[in-house]
Order: C-alpha cells, then structure tokens, then sequence
C-alpha cells in the first residue's frame, strides 16, 4: 500500500461489549458521492488490516468502510474470559458497530468473520443490505482442511500464541512472506488475547446457523472464494453457495486471502453485487 493510500484509511474507536474495538475507517475521495456504508469483519487470527489494499479501492468506487478488529484481536479490547468470545458476543458486537455508523450497510464476512457476519444477519436482517462471505465456508467441523477444533483448543490452552505462531509458520503461511509483513504477523498474534484464540475454536466447534435459516432472513448474498488452497474445496464452497441461493465469485490461482491477493478484482465483484441487483457478480 502506497503512502498516498495509507493516509486515506482513518484510525477510529468503535463501541463493543467487552470495551473498545480498534476500526480503520475510509471514506470516499472528495468529489465522489457515497454510494453507501461497508463494514468488514476479520477471521482467526486476523485484523483490520486483512483489509488494507481493499478499503480504499472500495472507497474510490463511493463506498465508505469500516473494518475493525474483534473483542481481544491484535489492538481492540477484551476480557481475559473465555466465556466472553462467543458467537453471541461477537455478532452483538457487530451489530452495535453497524447500529452506530448507521444502517443498513454492506456486510463482508471473511473466514470466522464470516461465521460471526451470518449470526448478525440471521438477528437483525433490517441492518444489511447485502452480505458477502469470503473464504467463508459452511462450518469448522467437517469439509475443511483444519485440525479439529478441539485439538487446537487444548494446543492453544497449554502453549498460548506462540503454539498459533508455530501452526502458521508450520503450514508455510510465513515463509513467502517479505520481513516486515512476516514481523507485522507475528507481533499481531502476540498481540491478539489467548482468551480471543481459545473462544473462537471453541466457537468453531459449533454449527454457525444453517443455510436455510440465512437464506430466509432474506438478505441477499454472495459467496466469494479462491480455487486453490482455500480451507474449502471449490465444491464446498458452490454447494453452500447453492443451498444459500447466493451468487459466486471464483478467483482463480487465489487460496484463503482473495481480499490481499486479488483485491482489485474482489473490488468489482463487491461494487456490482452492491449496486446493480440484476448482474451476476464475475466469475474470474
């Protein structure tokens, strides 16, 4: 990201139950009318920034967006409570992040932020526009390529965030990295509470709501995901696409971070699902 594009994306404080939750907000260039209000929600171990090479290029097409970082993740507060991160608490979370900036917005789940983003949806569908999974497959428990929850959940109780530092770094997801993000990555797990670490596996050890039940809230939905080395195959991702009636966007050659590798094509598929209801987002 550019000097230039880092000046756009604004530092913001945003209301969550469990204190303080860290937001990076962009709005659109002066001269280019706000089309309408996108809130991005990170996975597993990740963060707002998942979403630097989008926002601003999301924001050049009129959209203002928030993303921010969930209760106990990298620099948002917490509790030292593992009862306090669950999906209830997270989704409540989201929901007040999109009560306070304003309703209804543009909803884009990647990974568990996914999981966290169709709890949301299921609670209050007045608040969403649309809603976006990305790399976001249909449960932790069977068709993914992750060790069973319940094994990271003890791993991670007895080694805390260096055992997660170590899955990573063991899956080869450090190695093509340049030093700085690679440094970036390992001061943000370290950062991240082991409280936030063990509730999100023990959430993943629970079903996020069915299919069905997303697809009758009623809000329209679109299913984004890479076809090489995402935790889901392909065809996981296009049945559960298909029993969500959701629309699909391929990224070819991407694995389970297309809003950093392919952003600028994760960017149009989002603007024509978000502003044009009768175009089929792009199959790349």
């Amino acid at each position: 990201m550019s000097r230039a594009t880092e000046s756009r994306i604004v530092p913001m404080s945003l209301r969550g139950g469990a204190g303080a939750l860290a937001g990076w907000e962009c709005a659109p260039p002066p001269g280019v009318a706000t089309r309408g209000t996108a809130v991005l929600v990170p996975g597993f171990t990740g963060s707002k920034e998942d979403f630097a090479g989008l926002l601003p290029i999301l924001a050049d097409a009129g959209f203002r967006c928030v993303a921010y970082d969930q209760r106990g993740q990298f620099e948002s507060e917490g509790s030292e409570d593992r009862d306090d991160y669950t999906i209830e608490t997270f989704s409540a979370d989201l929901i007040g992040v999109v009560e306070s900036l304003g309703a209804p917005v543009h909803l884009v789940g990647h990974s568990f932020g996914g999981y966290v983003a169709r709890t949301a949806v299921v609670a209050r569908p007045d608040l969403f526009s649309t809603f976006t999974l990305l790399a976001s497959g249909p449960s932790s428990l069977q068709d993914i390529a992750f060790p069973p929850p319940a094994q990271v959940e003890q791993l991670i109780e007895a080694g805390g965030q260096d055992v997660v530092w170590q899955m990573l770094a063991g899956a080869g997801a450090t190695e093509v990295l340049d030093q700085a993000k690679r440094e970036f990555l390992h001061r943000r797990i370290f950062a991240t509470r082991k409280a936030n670490l063990v509730g999100i596996v023990r959430t993943m050890q629970t079903r996020p709501p069915a299919p069905a039940v997303v697809r009758a809230a009623g809000v329209p939905i679109l299913v984004g995901y890479g076809d090489t080395g995402d935790l889901w195959a392909p065809e996981v991702h296009e049945r559960f696409a298909a029993e969500l009636g959701a629309r699909v966007a391929v990224y070819r050659g991407v694995g389970h971070l297309p809003n950093e590798e392919r952003p600028d094509q994760v960017r149009d598929d989002l603007v024509v699902f978000w502003t044009d209801g009768d175009a089929r987002a792009s199959v790349l």
